[in-house]
């Protein structure tokens, strides 16, 4: 019986390894962007972030998600092929903003033969000063 138990007990130790070794699906250049200082009145702000599909079929962005409507995502409506690449663009609209700024973009995705979507999280960041009266 203790063998059995410990049987079991190494086999799920292994396929949790196993599970945690799998590469991302999608491998971006940079997940952070810092746009500096600007102010409220500058004109909205964009970073291109790019990605390479790792995996050996294709990857479908299903969303990206900004948290608010300061921050406007663009991605890949058709799914990217196995070694393709991406982009995810997001703009920042500094108006009515002020004080540092640190958004999460979560990015939703999913593997052609996978059960399931993955996420991934990239940040964007900076700082947006008051208007000189």
């Amino acid at each position: 019986m203790i063998r059995h138990i410990i049987f079991i007990a190494a086999m799920a130790l292994v396929a949790i390894v196993l599970s945690a070794a799998k590469p991302a699906a999608l491998e971006f250049e940079s997940r952070e962007y810092d746009f500096g200082t600007i102010s409220e009145s500058h004109d909205p702000v964009s970073h291109e972030y790019r990605f390479v599909n790792t995996l050996d079929e294709p990857v479908a962005v299903l969303s990206v998600s900004t948290g608010c409507g300061c921050t406007r995502p663009q991605y890949p409506i058709e799914p990217v092929k196995a070694g393709g690449k991406g982009v995810i663009k997001i703009t920042f609209l500094p108006r009515g903003q002020r004080g540092e700024i640190s958004k999460t973009i979560r990015v939703r995705y999913r593997a052609a033969t996978a059960r399931r979507s993955a996420t991934v999280n990239l940040r964007l960041q900076g700082s947006v000063v008051p208007d000189a009266k």
